[in-house]
């Protein structure tokens, strides 16, 4: 019996051996065919090669030009994962420009605004949404452009904006978008009322005694180390003219420098104020979820 399977074994190997190379002759040709270009081309999308799927997807329009519309579609979606925003942008520019028409063309605007909005170009992602809204006629896209203005308001921290926009997304037919939009609205809401510092109360505060302002931003270190340098520069600076009168280098010496940190703790006290400010929302904004359509 061993002999028996070894010999099977053997015969096995003998067949691959002599069939492979009439297997592998024809896998070029099946890989170059459309449809295998086509499913390479998704595969490497779901893999997350974005780049090397959009070769793929260009080698497939050479085959199969009449569906340009989706692959073009496709392409710039796979530059915009692909981090190459501008040629995303222009791949949607393209698509629009070739087939204004097309099933596509409502999702082209929305990606346009999308991706500005994943460059940080908050504003012109608004301006380029509320532009192009009588532009999208699916209804879908056109509710989730809605609330893509209405995320680049939170992003630039315009509470209010962001809150009306939320509200009225709230009556929503679609029901995703009416169920983040009921999270986004509390998030503009709890935005209006973060505990942050004003400026100008840091700036009187370091006025009227020396790092007071810093105090008031919790920056305690700053503030005692603004204190006692404001405050022996200035009492040396007393001195100096105690002694040896108005003409007193030491007095004039330190009494500049005094000056120079008074003012200085001033200044720093109102940028301590709008950095904490800035810490405050940044870290907030960051417990946001944000999850954009494609």
């Amino acid at each position: 019996m061993p002999n028996k399977q070894i010999w099977g074994f053997l015969l096995v190997i003998l067949l691959k051996t002599m069939f492979l190379p009439v297997v592998n002759a024809e896998e070029p040709f099946a890989y170059y065919s459309p449809e295998n270009v086509l499913k390479f081309a998704d595969f490497l999308y779901t893999q997350g090669d974005y780049l090397r799927a959009v070769d793929e997807y260009q080698r497939y329009l050479f085959y199969q030009p009449q569906e340009s519309a989706q692959i073009h579609y496709k392409i710039a979606v796979c530059y915009q994962f692909g981090g190459k925003t501008e040629q995303a942008i222009r791949g949607f520019e393209a698509l629009l420009r070739r087939d204004p028409e097309s099933q596509f063309a409502s999702r082209a605007y929305y990606q346009i605004g999308a991706t500005y909005f994943l460059q940080g170009q908050f504003e012109r992602s608004i301006q380029f949404l509320n532009d192009a809204l009588p532009r999208i006629t699916d209804a879908r896209q056109h509710t989730e452009a809605e609330q893509l203005i209405g995320l680049s308001y939170l992003k630039q921290k315009q509470w209010s904006k962001a809150s009306e926009v939320f509200k009225v997304l709230q009556k929503s037919d679609v029901m995703q978008i009416r169920e983040k939009s009921i999270v986004y609205h509390k998030y503009a809401e709890k935005g209006e009322h973060l505990p942050t510092r004003s400026p100008f109360l840091a700036g009187t505060l370091s006025t009227i005694v020396p790092g007071a302002g810093r105090l008031y931003t919790g920056r305690f270190g700053d503030a005692l180390t603004t204190l006692f340098t404001v405050g022996i520069t200035g009492w040396q600076a007393y001195d100096g003219f105690r002694r040896d009168g108005i003409s007193s280098a030491k007095g004039w010496t330190l009494g500049t420098l005094c000056g120079i940190f008074y003012v200085g703790n001033i200044y720093g006290s109102v940028i301590s104020a709008r950095v904490y400010n800035q810490h405050i929302t940044d870290e907030f904004l960051a417990t946001l979820s944000i999850e954009l359509s494609y």
